[in-house]
């Protein structure tokens, strides 16, 4: 399936090269690769192996089915037993370098646009996905603020595209994290958007009033009244000569 042109690729298929994908991977360490390629980690077999092989010094490329970073650590963590979770979470967050999740958001024109986000490994991100989340001290909050860092969050990359005219109002609403934050900081644009929608609304009802208004009825144009006949006299006029 891949050919090689800058690296060597070995591919392993399940239930033809190997009969677990536990088993794959771990034959895959033994190879001294500087690559994993991780389709899903679907279990907690797979996903130990995964943050072994990170731990040993290989770079893991995964997915996940989530909706945010947030929920990728919970994901992960919640993997495991209650009492090895904590262990889990240190194991993370010493291996970790990104979290990258993505959401596709209808545009005004048609078609899609990627809104991305995106969590890396500094202090900070690694002091609370060890101890976990708390009031003040979240993950979103460390994406809002890491911008130097390279870290976005869903709702700032909504609020732009917003503000550009590439995404709905409502739409960008729609898919955000948090609703009701973001209406908060595009209330500008919130206002002048409802304000357009009452206008267009207003003369929407003005048309159909319009048409539904009874018609006058058409007059006829007046007729023009006839002339009496003009009486012509028996006697004819004398022609008087001087």
């Amino acid at each position: 399936m891949h050919r090689h042109k800058k690296s060597i690729i070995h591919q392993r298929e399940l239930h033809s090269d190997t009969p677990t994908f536990a088993l794959a991977l771990r034959a895959a360490l033994r190879q001294a690769p500087k690559v994993i390629l991780v389709g899903e980690m679907r279990d907690k077999e797979t996903i130990e192996i995964a943050l072994e092989a990170a731990e040993t010094g290989h770079l893991v490329l995964s997915t996940l089915h989530t909706i945010d970073a947030s929920k990728t650590v919970e994901r992960i963590v919640g993997a495991f037993p209650l009492g090895d979770q904590q262990v889990i979470r240190t194991r993370l967050a010493k291996s970790f370098r990104f979290i990258v999740s993505q959401r596709l958001v209808p545009q005004k024109a048609g078609g899609r646009v990627a809104i991305i986000e995106i969590l890396t490994s500094t202090l900070r991100t690694r002091e609370y996905l060890e101890r976990g989340e708390q009031e003040g001290k979240t993950l979103l909050d460390a994406m809002k603020d890491g911008d130097q860092e390279g870290m976005q969050d869903f709702d700032g990359n909504i609020e732009k595209l917003i503000r550009a005219g590439v995404v709905d109002f409502e739409t960008g609403l729609a898919f955000a994290t948090n609703p009701g934050n973001l209406r908060l900081s595009i209330s500008d644009i919130a206002d002048e958007t409802q304000r357009e929608a009452a206008e267009k609304e207003d003369e929407k009802i003005a048309q159909s009033a319009a048409a539904a208004a009874p018609k006058p009825p058409v007059k006829a144009p007046p007729v023009a009244a006839q002339k009496p006949p003009q009486k012509t006299s028996d006697r004819e006029e004398e022609l008087v000569i001087e």
